[in-house]
């Protein structure tokens, strides 16, 4: 009986700790990115799978065959200040909104990327995309390459990247 008895005060405590978490959960605010310099979407790989989102504060991870996964991820001011000034200075804001395929070029697996930038009123919003067989004249290749790794080394240095499992497998 006494046995029966403890059996039925874990359940009872159980249950309470999952429903104190579950309120918990659901009461906790949500990230107001309202206050950024700007907000980005920043999305590469093959299928352009990992995603910076400073939106939602999040970051999604490509695990290739184990899928995705998605964690918080919020940048500091000073960064987002930083990848607006580096927009800027490569003048992402007059680039089209996507690039022709390069007839002479053809990279597989293609590698591609997405970048919406949007400042901290949202009455300015650019949308790029491009990949690794895009035909970028000039030094638009060269520009948007150091865009976009200036962008992924500063999400591969967060500790919640790092706390990220890494991938399994790769793509053809």
């Amino acid at each position: 009986m006494r046995k029966l008895h403890l059996a039925v005060v874990a359940i009872i405590i159980s249950l309470t700790i999952l429903l104190a978490y579950a309120f918990w959960a659901n009461n906790v605010p949500q990230y107001d990115s309202s206050k950024n310099v700007i907000n980005i979407i920043f999305k590469y790989g093959v299928m352009a799978k990992n995603q910076l989102n400073t939106f939602n504060g999040t970051f999604t991870k490509d695990l290739v065959i184990d899928g995705t996964i998605t964690t918080k991820m919020i940048l500091p001011q000073e960064e987002l200040k930083s990848i607006l000034q580096k927009t800027i200075d490569i003048g992402f804001f007059n680039y089209p909104a996507s690039f022709p395929p390069n007839p002479n070029r053809t990279v597989t697996p293609q590698t591609d990327y997405y970048l919406k930038v949007q400042n901290s009123e949202g009455s300015i919003t650019k949308e790029v995309s491009w990949n690794t067989n895009s035909l970028l004249e000039g030094n638009t290749e060269e520009n948007l390459g150091q865009l976009a790794v200036y962008i992924m080394n500063m999400v591969e240095e967060k500790p919640e990247f790092k706390a990220l499992p890494p991938a399994h497998g790769g793509y053809l």
